[in-house]
């Protein structure tokens, strides 16, 4: 088991460890008693919250809530045989007992008993779909039962409900690459010269920021399946990244000539074109993008650019004007565009509020860069040092 699946287990059960709902002919002495218990888990003495657990459950033996309390305090202790007994006991008497189930499955996992475990969290997560904790462990027990392609949709569910819980974003991590690993294997099983296989490669070169790797790999790939149109798209945004704009172009012009009135590969083409300072034949392609998606996007960017290019300064404006409206740094650049074509207009106050506004863009765009940075640097000096722990087998 994970050392993080410990540290989610000993937070949730301080959460639910609380009995706040009590029988309706409930006593002094029995509310005592768990508050008592609560009390006592909250300063981290599980002995002696089971032992006021174990006089809530003799004062009241029908009341669910106090056996999962007392089979809670068992589980902190290390009781697991003992603690599985209370819980199936708290479901016997009332089978919604909130969070019975979700400890049940995590006991039976800790014990080794995966069906039942799986049978558990899946039934907590029934009775309570929005709770990220339940979905976060049957991801976590179908993730290290071998079954990744069963852990990503509880996990993803997890991660919709708790966004930025880091424990939950580390095992749906752990599972969609551990599919990805599953699924790379049964591609080369089957077919080790795919051309897939070597798409694959390619793709995961780009993403080490291996381009010239992938650039031969995307080239083996369009050597099996010199057809496939998307491979000429990865190659091409492969040559850009390495500044072979010449070869880039080419690239793209093949996936146009396979896909025509493909309005991706026709703003692949004529970005690729306004890069290489062939503004005029770029403008065709990118009004026709424009058109196509009717709403503001990178092309209106680009093609604000090849305007801008062969003097056509009132267009260009139109242009750029709709592509600040997107965000990131195509927003930056056409306020910069914009800047260029007001002073080429001779409009200098609108020329200076555009540099303005692109200089605030800029310095805030470094600021998040930086801070990107020093977040980077903290979470690999915090999984070095584990203060919070890192996940790794025990």
């Amino acid at each position: 088991m994970h050392k993080s699946s410990h540290r989610c287990l000993a937070c949730i059960v301080l959460r639910v460890c609380l009995a706040a709902l009590l029988p309706a002919q409930s006593s002094p002495e029995l509310e005592s008693l768990l508050r008592q218990g609560a009390e006592a888990m909250r300063a981290g003495n599980a002995s002696a919250a089971e032992a006021d657990y174990q006089k809530a459950t003799a004062a009241a033996p029908t009341f669910a809530p106090a056996w999962l309390d007392l089979g809670l305090a068992q589980l902190k202790e290390g009781k697991l045989t003992d603690a599985i007994a209370s819980m199936q006991k708290s479901i016997a008497i009332d089978p919604s007992t909130r969070g019975a189930h979700l400890f049940l499955g995590i006991a039976d996992y800790q014990t080794h008993h995966i069906d039942d475990a799986v049978a558990n969290l899946e039934e907590a997560v029934r009775l309570d779909g929005s709770n990220p904790q339940a979905q976060m462990w049957l991801g976590i027990v179908e993730l290290e039962n071998g079954h990744p392609e069963q852990a990503t949709e509880p996990l993803d569910r997890a991660a919709e409900l708790a966004p930025k819980d880091v424990a939950i974003l580390d095992y749906r991590v752990q599972a969609h690459m551990a599919v990805a690993r599953q699924s790379y294997t049964q591609i080369y099983r089957l077919d080790p010269g795919s051309w897939r296989l070597h798409r694959l490669n390619a793709q995961i070169d780009a993403q080490a920021l291996q381009h010239t790797e992938a650039i031969g790999e995307y080239q083996q790939a369009i050597k099996i399946a010199p057809k496939e149109a998307d491979l000429y798209e990865g190659l091409g945004w492969e040559y850009r990244q390495t500044g072979q704009a010449d070869l880039a172009q080419k690239a793209f012009e093949q996936q146009l000539t396979l896909t025509p009135g493909n309005p991706i590969a026709m703003y692949n083409l004529a970005s690729a074109r306004v890069d290489n300072g062939q503004a005029e034949a770029a403008i065709p392609l990118l009004e026709q993008v424009v058109k196509l998606y009717g709403a503001p996007t990178v092309a209106d960017y680009y093609l604000g650019r090849a305007y801008a290019a062969v003097g056509k300064n009132e267009q260009a404006v139109v242009e750029f004007e709709k592509a600040t409206t997107l965000g990131g740094e195509t927003q930056s650049r056409s306020w910069y565009g914009l800047s260029q074509v007001y002073k080429a207009l001779g409009k200098t106050a609108d020329a200076r509020a555009a540099t303005l506004r692109f200089q605030q863009l800029h310095q805030q765009s470094e600021r998040e860069r930086a801070k990107d940075v020093e977040d980077w640097r903290k979470m690999n000096a915090m999984s070095e040092g584990k203060p919070n722990g890192a996940s790794g087998n025990q």
